[in-house]
């Protein structure tokens, strides 16, 4: 878009300011000129209130708003800004009214006197009009303005957060693979040259792929896929694992957000003592996500699903409220014999996604 001449003219604060107090002395020029017709005479009058005036505007935008209003410190403002109203009013306007503007102006008018109250009260009245609309317009900037600076580093906030939580998942994960490919050289297993394919899968999604806030969720059941493959491997088919997804459609998700239940459910819900199995189903239908995972208990290991894939139950759900605030639901159902967590997530689009 270019610029016009009167949008440069209004960007300019001066200008605004001069335009605000020309447009103050038309409006109430016009208004009391109606009264006897004498328009030059109304302008000059309202010309001469102007001092007072602006010293009320200026200190009150400049000095109270910013130092006393900003500050949620309302008392002091409303104190300070009724002294400043009186004094300009008292100690400028009033004195330019009764020794200037009544004998030249209005030289029949019989004043009641300097500091009645009826005169002084119209003359704070007429006064104080002049910053309503100032006072209103800045008052509402400085908020807006100070709401944006929160909103900026609140977003700067929780993306410092998601970083850092992000960042703690990388290092277990590659530390659970890693233990999974020794135990099967040890093992001289054949299938240790699968197990590296699908480790270099998962390391190219890990660092070149998900390092987007939203990925595909069809690269991202991909990577669950073979995780659950390798650890298949490692427990060389002795649990029952059961891996299931199905979606209407390719969504976009934030990465590495199912993976922390899949590791959890293997990390305490396998046994070399008893059959184990897992169950993982992945449905997606008019952009709602549901995870379930299952997994089997048992009495003689260690059940307290205190931690999701070694990082904590509370950095889950930090992630979970901070990439889907409002927007998931996290149920966990335990008992004797299985433990099952049930996310659900609401992945229609958002401003963040564009």
């Amino acid at each position: 878009m270019t610029n016009t001449p009167f949008k440069n003219i209004f960007s300019n604060r001066l200008t605004k300011h001069i335009l605000y107090w020309i447009g103050l002395i038309i409006f109430f020029g016009i208004t009391w000129g109606t009264y006897d017709n004498d328009y030059v005479r109304s302008f000059t009058i309202q010309t001469f209130g102007l001092p007072a005036r602006m010293i009320l505007v200026y200190i009150s935008i400049y000095v109270l708003l910013p130092g006393f209003l900003l500050k949620k410190r309302f008392i002091s403002f409303i104190i300070s800004y009724i002294v400043l109203l009186i004094i300009t009013s008292v100690c400028i306007q009033r004195p330019i009214i009764y020794f200037y503007v009544e004998p030249i102006y209005f030289p029949d008018w019989k004043s009641e006197g300097y500091f009645t109250i009826t005169e002084l009260m119209n003359t704070i009245l007429d006064v104080n009009i002049a910053a309503i609309i100032p006072l209103s317009f800045s008052f509402f900037k400085f908020y807006y303005n100070a709401q944006q600076r929160t909103l900026t580093l609140e977003k700067e906030k929780i993306e410092t957060e998601l970083i850092q939580l992000r960042n703690q998942v990388h290092p277990h994960f590659l530390f659970n693979t890693l233990n999974t490919l020794y135990g099967l050289i040890i093992k001289k297993s054949n299938t240790a040259e699968t197990a590296v394919l699908k480790l270099s899968k998962l390391m190219r999604y890990m660092l070149y792929e998900a390092n987007t806030p939203k990925v595909s969720l069809k690269k991202e059941i991909e990577y669950l896929k073979n995780y659950v493959d390798l650890e298949k491997l490692r427990f060389d088919n002795s649990i029952d694992i059961s891996f299931n997804s199905e979606s209407d459609k390719d969504y976009k998700i934030s990465p590495f957000l199912l993976i922390p239940f899949v590791e959890n459910a293997f990390k305490h819900g396998t046994s070399s003592s008893n059959k184990s199995w897992i169950v993982i189903n992945i449905f997606t239908k008019k952009k709602e996500l549901i995870l379930r995972v299952e997994n089997s208990k048992f009495s003689s290991t260690n059940t307290q699903h205190d931690s999701i894939g070694g990082i904590g139950f509370n950095n889950v759900k930090k992630r979970l409220q901070l990439l889907y605030p409002n927007k998931h639901s996290l149920k966990i159902e335990d008992n004797e014999l299985s433990y099952e967590v049930i996310l659900k997530l609401n992945l229609a689009k958002t401003n963040q996604d564009e």
